[in-house]
């Protein structure tokens, strides 16, 4: 078992070889893994990764201290450890005290980010490909499937991130004691439908709690394959969100909020999909 407190150690568990390397493979994980981690499991991953930069990837921080930091309980911050594990981007190891009157007792744990998952692909070079594809053969019906704002929407969630776990800078809105978290659901940035928007804000009042919803939203419309345009289905999309808070005032939902609310949007996308699908066969019948 490691040392308490012991440098050397630690120094062996590197797993990157610099924060730069370390950024990438978080980036990566989130841009995956969003829709399926609550705020909590982000913020604690986000912070965990600001504090791995001595060591690449380590950190050993006392939950207490995590806790506080967050303004969560020690019990959300055990819990979101251990998804966090199972989503094997990191490992927790123990450690015991060897000085002191405490010596032979529990220290603090030592937290490693895994250098498991692939670097997020050049998402907007890829957008930018796609949009010379569509201007090319916009006579076919699968030249629709995204429009520009759901694209923009994307890349500026992945700035985001970037910005976010970029620890070599220090954002101008923490050295005036303004957190993110702290605005209002009037910030929410004009690329969220403003029905979205008003039937989340009585239940969440944050701009950035809404502003990840939405993006959620995104992706399921994006992976539903659906023509039509998102503001055309964002009635089912607000139903679904509706269905979520029902679930969870019910105490039915076993996972997290995020996750729910992701399945029944897909769910209800599919259904919409289904019905353009049939509309597209009887057309050709009746050719």
């Amino acid at each position: 078992m490691l040392s308490s407190a012991n440098y050397t150690q630690y120094k062996e568990l590197q797993s990157f070889q610099t924060v730069d390397e370390m950024n990438e493979t978080i980036r990566s994980f989130l841009y995956k893994h969003t829709h399926e981690l609550s705020e909590s499991a982000i913020n604690v991953l986000k912070y965990l990764a600001r504090h791995s930069c001595k060591i690449p990837g380590v950190s050993f921080l006392k939950v207490a201290t995590i806790a506080a930091a967050l303004e969560i309980s020690t019990r959300t911050v055990q819990r979101v450890l251990k998804i966090l594990e199972n989503f094997e981007v990191l490992a927790r190891h123990k450690t015991i005290r060897k000085e002191g009157k405490l010596r032979g007792g529990k220290g603090h744990n030592v937290y490693v980010l895994l250098k498991k998952h692939s670097v997020i692909p050049d998402v907007l070079s890829k957008m930018s490909q796609r949009l010379d594809d569509e201007n090319l053969t916009r006579s076919t019906v699968s030249d629709t499937k995204l429009n520009k704002e759901t694209e923009l929407s994307e890349s500026r969630l992945l700035e985001e991130l970037k910005n976010e776990l970029n620890v070599k800078e220090t954002s101008a809105m923490e050295s005036k004691g303004i957190e993110l978290e702290d605005l209002n659901e009037t910030f929410t940035p004009d690329n969220v439908p403003s029905q979205f928007r008003d039937a989340v804000a009585p239940f969440f009042k944050s701009a950035d709690k809404i502003y990840k919803l939405y993006f959620r939203v995104l992706i399921a419309y994006n992976r539903s394959k659906i023509d039509k345009p998102i503001e055309h289905v964002i009635d089912r999309v607000i139903q679904a969100f509706r269905e979520t808070v029902f679930a969870q005032k019910s105490n039915k939902i076993k996972s997290t909020f995020e996750g729910y609310f992701y399945r029944v949007i897909e769910s209800k996308l599919a259904v919409e999909r289904r019905k353009e699908c049939r509309g597209l066969l009887f057309d050709w019948l009746n050719e």
